[in-house]
């Protein structure tokens, strides 16, 4: 016996699980519904099938072919317009010449096929309908028979008083040939609206075979999760992959459970999945093929498919998540919250319960999603953030994804143009560069491959004149999961934001140039990057007085490339050094804060037992230093810059940058060497820009990075080093006689909790507040008090704000941090509506002689 198949099915009622796939292809426990249909065929002997097609018809083709890695042979018939339930099945009618079975391609079910099949032929049926008990019939056709089972009566979708049967029609039939030639040619005819009432009123002869076993209409998202939950439970007799264990948990291949992880089930772990240490899946649950959990992260009574990446400390409370979707770190996604295809929700944001986000949509971190959101998508936040480009390695920096963004960095230049490439040495970092440069190529770009090289060296190489731009490579020194993609213009800098809309507007609108193939640029690898970086830096520096003091350096090189440049510069300096950590690791990890504070106190530790002047940490990319003193001290970023500040400007006097959230040390710095101090905005292009404008001759973001503008107009942590121990053999002070020497001033810095959609609120209020007194508003809004500041300002990046308060005393720092952090609280809720008089009698406010810098 042939079986029709009717696979044409919207789905409108399951969307957004429907929205970019048909019906039939929707997963239950990580296959797709039909598939179940089909084993259930096979199972009894049906393997010649008819599969009606309609709504996104191409994409069950696609994933079943012609059916022979299903042990089955299927024949497609497709629809060009909507027929109905029994139109669709007379489209197919050549091939049906003898009984056949027709079934719904997006139901559950268990039930025996070949019991229906030798009922209809007992009763010598035209047409059988497989019925069901079901508690609730008001979505069904409800049947009502006699004894025999013939059909007495059929009412489709009644309302409660009209209900008269509890059995319903499954969407189940045996039928014979003839049942087609009651049906007119392409023309929209449904089976329980048209033909059966038909039949009934010609007595033709209909029955209704009363089926045990197990059915379910997967009409909602509401039934969608019972199908899970009851395949799962054993309620439903399916096939699921993997290795049953204790607790009807299935585990497929090469599934990664980490340290600590609790299942409890019912649970279905998909092959490749990964489970990370210490989250908690908590059935039912199930989690589709190659998708991760992340550390810390509790899963209940939630569905989640095939390539989606749940992050850390998240929790799912009955929520489904769709394929290739991202719900980054600390996450809430509440009861009933379906998240569609293709969605990237931001770290920190909660989904509230029963909200539905339609594919493609991108919600900004920290939000709280009230209500579904379908055609217009949340604001888009773009490509870049203050720190470059950064995304999750083979989640959101996929090759595809980085080729496309490659192919839109060549299209800013002329075809032809030269663009130099480098990355660190880990394997994630190779992949995605070779990516960036096969979409460079695409777009006409020739590519100078550089291979492995700290960030400085690429930079320095990208300023030679034949040299449009250059992309550089490295592992997120925050995440071992994420990546960060540096691009730089033709004078080694990073982009401004003007060149940074430009590559989201073509990446965005996919306006990307494709040349054809004899317009391809070549690959070259050239070899003299770090001599040309080498010599460049020595021209700067005064070797014979470095050689002459003949120090002695401790440096841990934390596995990066800063190890292929830095011995070779201090050995011609006749500078001792002991290296810690100088070897490559291509499967090197960033260390988390407290293991990184742990290894700057041993590293400081070693410097003063082996009697070193200087210990230092060079970062992975080598643009970032930080010190520990001559005393085996761990010094402070904002210390370790006020030393070389202090050193830099008394050997050459000019101008100082450093973010306005510095300290008012650096002012004071800056005045007593007849210097001047430049403040700029927090963000690192910023800082680099006015060092710039400025021609200063020393520049730092006041995080382990400074950058000497007659050097490279970049973070350079190389450089800074060099030019460190250098400033030390001149001046012939230790470093830790050096410190004691610094200006003192007190430093509070605070962060609060503020959502997107309230940032604005929150500087209204605070310029309202301060409206009739000086501020500085270049850069959040800085309030001057006696003795200091008050700087309240937003991230760039992420769901807050900082409130940062320089003055002299700590004990009024930590008072006025506390007051402005309730102000912006107030603010965030609402409530921030205090008149700047009223801060002025406090005596927060008042503006007094204080010193503007």
């Amino acid at each position: 016996m042939k079986a029709v198949v009717m696979a044409g099915g919207e789905g409108s009622r399951l969307r957004p699980l429907t929205s970019g796939r048909p019906k039939p292809l929707v997963p239950v426990v990580g296959k797709p519904v039909m598939e179940h249909i089909l084993t259930l065929l096979r199972k009894h002997g049906i393997t010649e099938v008819v599969v009606t097609l309609q709504y996104l018809g191409s994409a069950i083709r696609d994933y079943f072919g012609d059916g022979s890695d299903f042990g089955m042979e299927i024949t497609y018939v497709v629809e060009d317009s909507p027929l109905g339930t029994a139109g669709s099945v007379k489209n197919a009618q050549e091939y049906l010449d003898e009984p056949f079975l027709v079934i719904s391609g997006d139901a559950l079910t268990d039930i025996d096929l070949g019991a229906a099949i030798r009922f209809h032929e007992e009763k010598s049926a035209m047409a059988t309908i497989v019925l069901y008990s079901v508690p609730n019939p008001l979505e069904y056709g409800v049947v009502i028979t006699r004894p025999d089972g013939a059909i007495e009566r059929f009412l489709e979708k009644p309302s409660w008083g009209e209900v008269f049967s509890d059995q319903v029609n499954t969407g189940i039939y045996v039928l014979d040939p003839g049942v087609l030639n009651l049906l007119p040619p392409a023309t929209v005819v449904d089976w329980s609206g048209d033909v059966f009432p038909r039949m009934l009123r010609d007595t033709l002869p209909l029955y209704g075979h009363l089926a045990p076993g197990y059915w379910c209409d997967i009409g909602n998202i509401q039934t969608y999760y019972q199908a899970n939950w009851d395949a799962l439970s054993g309620a439903v007799d399916v096939q699921i992959e993997g290795e049953r264990r204790e607790g009807n948990v299935w585990v497929g291949e090469n599934v990664e459970l980490g340290h600590d992880v609790r299942i409890v089930g019912p649970a279905y772990l998909g092959q490749e999945s990964k489970i990370k240490a210490g989250a908690f899946i908590n059935g039912p649950v199930c989690v589709g093929k190659y998708s991760v959990v992340d550390n810390g992260t509790k899963i209940s009574n939630s569905i989640i498919w095939n390539y989606s990446y749940i992050g850390e400390n998240s929790r799912l409370r009955q929520a489904i998540v769709c394929s290739h979707s991202k719900v980054k770190n600390n996450c809430l996604l509440e009861e009933g919250a379906v998240i569609g295809d293709n969605v990237s929700v931001g770290e920190g944001s909660t989904i509230e319960a029963g909200v539905k986000i339609w594919p493609d949509k991108d919600i900004q971190p920290g939000s709280t999603v009230h209500e579904s959101v379908i055609w217009a998508g949340s604001w888009k936040r773009g490509l870049f953030t203050s720190a470059g480009l950064v995304g999750l390695v083979n989640i959101e920096l996929t090759p595809e994804y980085c080729a496309r963004l490659g192919a839109s960095f060549a299209a800013l230049f002329p075809k032809g143009s030269k663009i130099a490439a480098s990355r660190d040495v880990q394997r994630p970092s190779r992949m995605i560069k070779r990516a960036l440069v096969a979409g460079m190529m695409s777009g006409g770009a020739s590519i100078e491959d550089l291979s492995e090289l700290p960030i400085p060296v690429a930079q320095d190489y990208a300023r030679r004149p034949e040299i449009a731009g250059g992309v550089h490579v490295q592992m997120s020194p925050l995440d071992s999961r994420s990546a960060d993609i540096r691009m730089f213009d033709s004078n080694g800098l990073v982009l401004d934001k003007k060149m940074e809309r430009k590559i989201e507007n073509l990446f965005f609108r996919e306006d990307i140039r494709r040349v054809h193939f004899y317009e391809m640029g070549d690959i070259d690898y050239p070899r003299d990057a770090i001599e040309a970086y080498m010599d460049g830096v020595l021209r700067l520096i005064d070797i014979e007085a470095v050689r002459r003091a003949k120090l002695k350096v401790l440096i841990d090189f934390d596995n990066g490339s800063g190890s292929m440049v830095v011995p070779r510069l201090l050995k011609e300096l006749n500078v001792e050094t002991v290296p810690l950590n100088a070897g490559f690791d291509e499967t090197y990890q960033p260390r988390s804060p407290a293991a990184f504070a742990d290894s700057r106190r041993q590293s400081a530790l070693v410097t003063q037992t082996l009697n070193c002047q200087l210990g230092v940490y060079i970062d992975h990319g080598s643009e970032r230093i930080f010190l520990a003193d001559d005393a085996g001290e761990v010094m402070d970023n904002h210390e370790s810059f006020a030393v070389l500040a202090l050193l830099g400007l008394k050997a050459r006097p000019g101008v100082l940058v450093a973010p306005a959230s510095v300290p008012l040390t650096f002012a004071r710095i800056a005045v007593d060497a007849e210097s001047h101090f430049v403040s700029s905005k927090t963000d690192p292009s910023s800082v680099l820009r006015t060092a710039q404008q400025h021609q200063a001759v020393l520049a730092s973001d006041g995080l382990g990075g400074y950058v000497f503008p007659d050097h490279l107009l970049g973070f350079d942590g190389i450089f800074a080093l060099v030019k460190l121990i250098e400033l030390l053999a001149i001046d012939g002070r230790k470093v830790s006689a050096l410190r004691k020497e610094l200006p003192h001033s007190a430093y509070e810095h605070r962060l609060e909790d503020c959502p997107w959609e309230s940032k604005g609120r929150v500087m209204r209020t605070m310029v309202e507040m301060f409206r009739d007194q000086p501020v500085d508003l270049s850069d959040g809004v800085k309030v001057f008090v006696d003795g200091g500041w008050v700087l309240v300002l937003p991230d760039a990046d992420t769901p807050h704000y900082h409130i940062i308060v320089s003055v002299d005393d700590q004990a009024k720092a930590t008072a006025l941090a506390d007051k402005y952090a309730a102000l912006v609280k107030a603010a965030v809720n609402g409530s921030g509506t205090a008149p700047a008089a009223r801060i002025d009698a406090e005596g927060d406010g008042r503006i007094g002689t204080a010193e503007r810098v």
